[in-house]
């Protein structure tokens, strides 16, 4: 990711939120002229392939309220969100992907193949891609043992049955 901004504050229920904000101000112009250089960096490839892999509900937002999920907003978070909604021309929409408690905003410009680009991301972990990676082959392995115990179960229990 380009150059970003990290903070941890303190919660008001107690315990501490992580807060990433990828925010460039010194962005590149495009070559293009027709295009403005986009102050966010933009989620491609695998990255984007683990984010919503990671973060698997989404949804759009016309305003971040006090609080997503039951948690408090953080004032960086609403302000970095407010300043890529007010950029002009800039995103179609903004998304919120989230889990339990690491949501992340998102621009989106859409079109025949829609575009990502992280704005701020915040909650409960400062997570790499390579830990996201490690993080979502842990939880397919524990779905798959749960699939299997439960068939197990379900075997052991006809068997019984059966041979009753």
């Amino acid at each position: 990711m380009a150059q970003s901004m990290r903070a941890l504050c303190i919660c008001s229920k107690g315990g501490f939120m992580f807060i990433e904000t990828y925010y460039n101000d010194r962005a590149a112009v495009a070559g293009n002229i027709s295009e403005t250089g986009i102050p966010y960096p933009e989620l491609a490839g695998e990255e984007l392939t683990m984010w919503r892999k990671y973060l698997p509900f989404n949804r759009q937002v016309e305003s971040l309220h006090y609080s997503f999920n039951g948690m408090p907003v953080p004032d960086i978070v609403s302000t970095e969100v407010e300043r890529a909604k007010k950029a002009p021309h800039l995103f179609d929409h903004i998304e919120i992907w989230s889990r339990t408690d690491d949501p992340m905003a998102v621009g989106v410009i859409g079109g025949a193949k829609p575009r990502y680009f992280s704005i701020v991301r915040w909650g409960d972990a400062e997570l790499t891609l390579a830990q996201v990676k490690r993080k979502l082959r842990v939880e397919k392995w524990i779905l798959s043992l749960t699939w299997i115990a439960g068939i197990s179960v379900s075997l052991a229990a006809a068997m019984y049955i059966v041979l009753q």
